[in-house]
């Protein structure tokens, strides 16, 4: 295994283990759904659009972690 596959197994495990075992990363992490998932990036400021995809887009790289097993 790679030095950068290892890294990556690495980060999955952490975010697992961040936001699916204790009470306080359950919560933090179903506020960033709530805050995040359903969410429009739409704006007609392309700037403030582009910021508010990029957040949604680690949001559902984190989601895709979590619920992804």
């Amino acid at each position: 295994m790679s030095p950068e596959e290892k890294e990556a197994e690495a980060f999955v495990f952490n975010v697992r283990a961040l936001f699916g075992q204790d009470a306080t990363g359950i919560k933090v992490y179903e506020n960033l759904k709530q805050t995040y998932q359903d969410r429009s990036s739409f704006s007609t400021e392309p700037m403030q659009m582009a910021y508010r995809e990029g957040q949604r887009s680690v949001f559902l790289m984190i989601q895709s972690i979590v619920e992804g097993a």
